[in-house]
């Protein structure tokens, strides 16, 4: 790591993410305790998370999880979608909105509804001051600390952990999930955690060894699956505010049903390639893919992967299913903070510093 990316703001950031994923699991009572005594003894039947970007991809994130825990049914929802179009039957439902910087209009839009609609609402934002916390029933505290940059990055994984204390401590609370599996989900988490400085150091070393063909980038794939589909939306976010070029993030199957065709010798794939009944079709995917461009980066752990070249990631992944979306958004952050950074971008600075102002949004 040079100097320069020692003092690159994004960087930093991603790289204090395992200590605010300890320090939110450690507080996760106190952080948890107003929306528990709220709706411990309220009837809930389906759950909508609203929010936009990154706060949205963070909701596709938790999604399973939630539904296990809790035993209803996640809805994942841009808020002026859910505002205008959605119509909700059953007035058993929670709205969560979420917002990092907590300004966003259009959560607070998407919340207000909720409340005309009559439904349960709470907040979650890392801004004391947070504007949507004035159209919600309950305030959660994104206890993230302070992140001074457009492109959020241990926001992301700081939401999906608030978001998952949450369902977790509701679900103890009502009785859900017996003190073993608390604990064993909780130990799972520490042990994804515990592995994230190492997923850090080698994502920063092979960024190293890819820049020279990366750069300059044109056009990026990010491709997941299973619960890494939020992380190729919000890996492709990330490269997309920072280096500031074509960026798509898809579902496997998604872009083998015709988005391959698009590819050319000027495109660059990235393979989030977590463990699974869907990482073989991923390393056949790549191989099919030879011929139409050369530029190809496998994320992945060892197992079951042969040939591995210098543009692949292969490192020692934990691998959980819930909790390694953790894990596997790191490289492409690292990518974004670096990349950008190589390309005389600034990270750190979004590139009309006033256009939420202009725009009204924020």
């Amino acid at each position: 790591i040079t100097m320069r990316y020692k003092t690159t703001r994004m960087y930093d950031y991603i790289s204090e993410t395992p200590d605010v994923l300890n320090h939110i699991i450690t507080n996760r009572k106190s952080i948890s305790s107003d929306f528990v005594v709220k709706y411990k003894d309220t009837n809930i039947e389906q759950i909508y998370i609203i929010g936009s970007g990154t706060s949205y991809h963070a909701g596709v994130a938790v999604k399973a999880f939630l539904e296990e825990v809790l035993n209803i049914k996640v809805i994942v929802q841009y808020p002026i979608i859910f505002k205008d179009q959605e119509k909700v039957f059953n007035k058993e439902t929670l709205v969560i909105g979420v917002s990092q910087g907590g300004q966003s209009f259009s959560t607070v839009f998407g919340l207000d509804s909720a409340r005309e609609k009559g439904l349960y609402t709470a907040a979650l934002s890392a801004n004391k001051e947070a504007r949507i916390f004035k159209y919600a029933d309950i305030s959660v505290d994104l206890a993230v600390g302070e992140e001074l940059c457009g492109a959020k990055t241990k926001g992301y994984s700081g939401t999906i952990c608030t978001l998952i204390i949450l369902g977790l401590e509701l679900s103890l609370a009502k009785g859900l999930i017996t003190t073993s599996k608390y604990e064993e989900y909780l130990s799972r988490m520490h042990k994804v955690i515990n592995n994230l400085p190492k997923i850090i150091k080698s994502a920063t070393e092979w960024y190293h060894r890819i820049r020279k063909t990366l750069l300059p980038v044109q056009r990026v794939i990010v491709i997941g699956y299973d619960a890494n589909y939020a992380n190729a939306l919000e890996g492709s976010l990330k490269i997309l505010e920072t280096v500031r070029q074509a960026v798509s993030g898809y579902e496997l199957e998604e872009f083998i049903h015709g988005i391959y065709n698009s590819i050319n010798p000027d495109c660059h794939i990235f393979y989030i390639g977590s463990e699974g009944e869907y990482k073989q079709r991923a390393l056949l995917l790549k191989q099919t893919m030879q011929h139409m461009t050369p530029h190809h980066y496998f994320i992945g752990s060892p197992v079951g992967f042969a040939n591995p070249t210098e543009r692949d990631l292969i490192v020692d992944f934990v691998d959980d299913s819930f909790f390694s979306i953790w894990e596997y958004i790191l490289p492409l952050q690292i990518v974004a903070a670096l990349a950008s950074s190589d390309l005389g971008i600034n990270p750190d600075i979004p590139a009309d510093p006033e256009f939420h102002q202009k725009m009204r949004s924020k």
